[in-house]
């Protein structure tokens, strides 16, 4: 593969390097921490889109089980797919969640992966709700990814099979499957994946959130038909994703 050509970037990813070497990313770090980005969310679109947190920590040896529900989610606001889904805390070896969250927090994500504005997130751990559908005919929590360009939507993503056979499929604002993917987790054209049913009021949340902003990917999920915000993106797969075709 050649190098990328970050003189005249034609590709989506070329776009995205160049993005994070030539311009403002002030406001990154801030909106790429999973816990500041929740003000950030508030202020815009409002609390009902948040989800629930029980605690934030400094380290692990922070954390008392005692006072948390029986299942959570704990995760790290430092890095990218940091996230312990606990179920059941009555079967959880604490002592190898602990050993594993203290980990992440030390992990330099950043700079391994050049995502520079990592560097200036505070290292937190966060214990939050754990999202599930209440009706077992529903599938798994899924996330929907918006793509957003200067401020609007131009396509949305759909992972799924993510454990077994991991593919995304990439659709357009009005929900019409579209004619490319990525590389590593190919479309599958012929797949009937289910569209959110709040896709019109997510395409607005997104543009509300991505406006000013050359590039930004937003994810959101649908539990028992209600919209939760997952996470703001600026480099997804660090601005060395492929697609197909080109």
């Amino acid at each position: 593969k050649n190098s990328p050509n970050l003189k005249k970037p034609q590709s989506f990813m070329e776009k995205i390097l160049w993005l994070s070497l030539y311009s403002d990313t002030s406001m990154w770090s801030k909106l790429a921490d999973k816990y500041r980005v929740r003000e950030y969310v508030i202020d815009r679109c409002g609390e009902q889109y948040v989800n629930k947190i029980y605690g934030i920590y400094n380290s692990a040896i922070e954390i008392d089980y005692s006072l948390l529900p029986k299942s959570f989610v704990l995760k790290t606001t430092n890095s990218c797919a940091t996230n312990i889904i606990v179920k059941d805390k009555n079967i959880l070896n604490i002592k190898e969640t602990n050993h594993k969250l203290n980990k992440w927090l030390k992990f330099p994500y950043g700079e391994l992966t050049g995502q520079l504005h990592y560097t200036q997130i505070e290292p937190l751990i966060i214990a939050e709700k754990f999202m599930e559908q209440t009706k077992k005919s529903e599938q798994s929590l899924i996330d929907y990814k918006f793509f957003c360009f200067n401020g609007r939507v131009e396509c949305f993503k759909i992972d799924y099979n993510r454990k077994t056979n991991h593919r995304a499929n990439y659709y357009s604002r009005e929900g019409e499957l579209l004619n490319f993917g990525e590389y590593m987790y190919p479309p599958e054209y012929g797949k009937k994946v289910s569209l959110p049913k709040n896709l019109n009021k997510m395409i607005e949340l997104a543009e509300i959130l991505s406006k000013n902003c050359v590039f930004l990917r937003i994810d959101f999920y649908e539990v028992n038909s209600k919209i939760y915000f997952g996470e703001l993106t600026f480099y997804p797969a660090s601005g060395f994703g492929r697609f197909e075709p080109e």
